[in-house]
């Protein structure tokens, strides 16, 4: 089928039906979260209706679309919901016919987007959506204003919903307008690439604030007695969370996906390194 033909056809996907899809993320996003696919259910259960009715014709397509979608996902609950839209956006333009958009274009594009949404979601919403209300409105709660000590939560809610939904129809929106254009550009192999170096600076940023590992050995002088994480910090801060995150890279990608081994060795290896006082 022919980009113009493409275009000509209505569109399948109605307001009525990004609204289902948004409230149903919103609703089970945080419910089956777990450690090998986080948010995956809910994102498949969030566009399970949608998807039913684009392959409604084509039940193989309907399936492999049902199983590409619980693979894993995670980001920012509020601004991944512009990877719905774009998600919905393609999967339409896929069941119209564009056969340029292939599964792998549209796995791509979610896991390109979820690590960079996810930093920028997380550090505006909990740095400061979260924490300017609150120190605007605590100290007139002190002082007994009961409203007060609900405002923060009222506007931390009021921002999320919003929001969300604003960026779930302005993805659908994006990706309906722009996507033949951007596919036929090579556009979106840029967008990709920046999308997983930002999303690698993120992993970076986030091992070096939550893997926390140092070492307790010291040397000893006639004068003095010099610990080994006092030179390494000055050398190299953060070597050992390095390692540590590199080593379990290695061994996943060596081993495989094999997490509940990973944690045991892992276990293991720091009650041995704590018993003969390394860490």
């Amino acid at each position: 089928m022919s980009t113009t033909e493409i275009e000509e056809k209505k569109t399948i996907v109605t307001k009525m039906d990004l609204l289902q899809a948004w409230w149903k993320w919103c609703l089970a996003v945080e419910v089956p979260v777990s450690f090998d696919r986080m948010q995956a259910l809910a994102f498949g259960y969030s566009l399970s209706k949608i998807l039913r009715k684009l392959y409604q014709d084509d039940p193989e397509e309907l399936q492999e679309a049902m199983k590409r979608h619980i693979s894993m996902f995670n980001t920012n609950c509020d601004w991944g919901s512009i990877i719905h839209g774009i998600t919905i956006s393609l999967e339409e333009q896929r069941a119209l016919g564009n056969k340029d958009i292939t599964p792998e274009v549209i796995q791509s594009l979610k896991i390109g987007l979820m690590g960079p949404m996810a930093g920028i979601g997380d550090s505006v919403d909990q740095g400061i959506v979260a924490t300017i209300p609150l120190a605007i409105f605590v100290p007139m709660a002190l002082e007994g204003s009961v409203i007060a000590a609900f405002i923060p939560a009222i506007i931390y809610l009021v921002w999320s919903y919003g929001w969300s939904w604003f960026l779930i129809n302005k993805g659908y929106s994006l990706g309906k307008n722009s996507v033949l254009e951007i596919l036929h550009s090579g556009k979106i192999k840029k967008v990709i690439d920046s999308a997983s170096i930002v999303g690698l600076f993120m992993i970076g940023c986030l091992s070096a604030s939550y893997v926390k590992v140092t070492t307790a050995l010291t040397f000893t002088s006639s004068t003095s007695t010099v610990a080994l994480q006092s030179i390494l910090d000055g050398m190299l801060p953060k070597f050992l969370p390095f390692c540590v995150v590199m080593g379990m890279y290695l061994y996943i990608t060596k081993k495989g996906p094999k997490y509940l081994r990973l944690i045991v060795y892992t276990m293991l290896i720091a009650i041995v390194l704590t018993f003969f006082h390394i860490i």
